[in-house]
């Protein structure tokens, strides 16, 4: 399917088959995609939580409004994103450019986010809507979206347990 034939056939699914369950190649492939969406400075603020578990995911199901999708769906992933990513390590995003182009972009990094609480917030939504829509064409290409669903939440990584209100921490791909 090409992109243009997925976004124009793409719809909001909200009743899934329980007994569906996605292979371990397919997600593979999914979430090898999601990885390389595109993110201001290439910092790859955003997170990937795979939450398999169905214990988990009735917590996830019972703070998302009761939506029978969060338990029914083959794949469940919970976008979260990391404020704090720009300050970590800021070098890694760019260790392979030119040592100018480097030294450039990493101190543009600092002055881009540092001290701009919003500036993170609004970046770090950007950039998992990007990865979200990245989950939900690639899903569409393979005609997974009856087996896909996410749920968005922007916190700080590592706090998404915490605002989900479940323990313990599910798992973050990879």
């Amino acid at each position: 399917m090409n992109v243009i034939d997925a976004i124009e056939s793409r719809r909001s699914v909200k009743a899934f088959d329980p007994a569906h369950r996605m292979s371990e190649e397919e997600i593979q492939q999914l979430m090898s995609l999601a990885v390389l969406s595109p993110t201001a400075f290439n910092i790859q603020n955003w997170r990937f939580v795979l939450v398999q578990d169905p214990a988990l995911r009735e917590q996830v199901r019972a703070a998302s409004w009761n939506q029978a999708q969060v338990t029914d769906a083959s794949l469940l992933v919970v976008l979260t994103a990391d404020l704090k990513a720009w300050e970590k390590e800021p070098n890694r995003y760019w260790r392979n450019a030119e040592p100018a182009v480097r030294d450039y972009l990493v101190n543009a990094i600092a002055g881009y986010y540092g001290g701009k609480e919003q500036v993170q917030r609004d970046e770090a939504m950007r950039s998992c809507g990007m990865a979200a829509t990245t989950l939900m064409l690639s899903a569409k290409h393979w005609a997974m979206t009856p087996a896909l669903w996410m749920v968005f939440i922007l916190t700080q990584w590592p706090n998404c347990s915490t605002c989900l209100q479940i323990t313990p921490q599910p798992c973050l791909w990879p």
